[in-house]
């Protein structure tokens, strides 16, 4: 044990940063906010030991995996927890207790992948799994704000989109590996363009426009634009094809102009992304407020504790982004950024180490999903998009989001502790 402890060092010394971080900022809250109700000692503590519990899980199970993904997740979610305390106090014990939840699936999921290729033999029933729970979500969901996405027994409800997004990088990095070597040689000509042999896309593009419809008559566009996004992410660097990008980005067009004119609440939300101060006491209340905080926070920022964001309706879900960047500021903010980058570059380094071209892709589209995902909410959050309603990931208030994205971690750790052991 003594051996294995001493290899993940850098964790153990980058985890002591998240700490110490946390501390400082649970005590800078406090004294902004004292007569919250919600024992911030008490959860910083308790997520710090979970956090830590996870770091011994991980050098059991995975000793030689990369050391940097752990704790930069852990301080995103440790904002995210204090941003939480900080907003939406009376669901704070809530959003440390699907960290716990979240961290033990990590944990669990990292015991049971060991050689992550035997999950290629099972895309289909990735991909029929997903589609028949986001039809019985269409069908049998509980609807909230206008969309059908909750899917549950009893109190306890979860966000089957969330769910998709990992069946769907499973079963896109199975079927793409199998075929890249068709889709980069198999082509036709038409008016001197290539374009690709339409037998090796038909399954995944029939699998593609039945998730399209499903989310579309769920009403999440935001989950809609990221599956988009990853697909499209994974045919190019499989294929190697620009023109399957132009032709998805294309069609991507096309379904939200037609959107546009057949459902009103996209009409609606395109409209008060175009004119948000036209309507800031009405639709465009949510975005005017949002983009008010950001400029309040200026550079340097109001203060943890002491911005007036709450006033943002939602603010805990959908518009935390705009809440850190008026208390932490543009330096926050932008240090924010550069966090969910440093995943993302750590994230590339695992996909370039991978040995097989389903490793490749699976850790591709896990990151994909992180960066899009984080992407979306922040360029929403300044109005630089429509609105889609996704979270932050690691930050946001959700427990379906938490727990999927602390799996896609899983995933990456392990991929990354198969890789070193195969080159080095």
């Amino acid at each position: 044990m003594g051996v294995l402890l001493r290899e993940r060092w850098q964790e153990r010394s980058l985890l002591l940063f998240v700490a110490a971080g946390t501390i400082a900022a649970m005590a800078e809250l406090e004294g902004a906010l004292p007569e919250l109700p919600v024992d911030i000692w008490a959860a910083g503590l308790v997520f710090l030991l979970a956090v830590t519990a996870a770091h011994l899980a991980v050098t059991v199970l995975a000793p030689r995996a990369d050391q940097t993904l752990l704790p930069m997740t852990a301080m995103l979610a440790a904002i995210g927890l204090i941003f939480v305390m900080r907003l939406e106090p009376d669901q704070a014990m809530r959003q440390l207790q699907w960290n716990g939840i979240g961290l033990v699936a990590m944990v669990t999921a990292l015991a049971l992948l060991g050689d992550v290729q035997w999950l290629r033999r099972y895309k289909y029933i990735a991909a029929a799994g997903g589609l028949g729970l986001m039809l019985l979500t269409a069908v049998f969901g509980r609807e909230i704000n206008g969309s059908r996405l909750w899917l549950g027994i009893g109190s306890f409800y979860f966000q089957v989109t969330e769910l998709m997004k990992l069946l769907l990088v499973i079963f896109l990095a199975g079927y793409l590996a199998d075929r890249r070597l068709l889709l980069r040689a198999a082509v036709r000509r038409w008016r001197g363009v290539s374009l690709p042999a339409l037998p090796y896309l038909a399954p995944m593009g029939l699998i593609w426009v039945l998730t399209f419809l499903v989310l579309i008559w769920q009403r999440d566009l935001g989950a809609t634009l990221l599956l988009a996004g990853v697909t499209l992410l994974l045919l190019y660097v499989a294929s190697g094809r620009t023109a399957f990008v132009i032709v998805g980005v294309s069609l991507v067009i096309i379904d939200v102009l037609i959107a546009y004119h057949l459902f009103g609440y996209v009409q609606g939300r395109i409209d008060v992304w175009l004119h948000p101060f036209s309507q800031s006491d009405a639709a465009g209340y949510q975005i005017t407020q949002a983009l008010y905080a950001v400029a309040n926070g200026s550079v340097l920022g109001a203060g943890l504790g002491r911005g007036m964001a709450t006033v943002i309706p939602a603010v805990h879900t959908d518009f935390v982004f705009a809440a850190i960047a008026e208390d932490l500021g543009m330096t926050g903010a932008f240090g924010l950024i550069a966090l969910y980058l440093l995943v993302v570059l750590r994230g590339l380094r695992v996909t370039l180490r991978q040995p097989t071209d389903f490793g490749m892709l699976l850790a591709l589209g896990c990151v994909g999903i992180l960066a899009l995902q984080a992407l979306v909410i922040i360029a929403g959050n300044l109005a630089l998009i429509p609105i889609t309603g996704i979270t932050l990931p690691f930050i946001s208030y959700g427990g379906s989001s938490l727990l999927i994205n602390y799996v896609l971690l899983a995933v990456l750790l392990r991929l990354s502790s198969l890789e070193t052991d195969r080159i080095t």
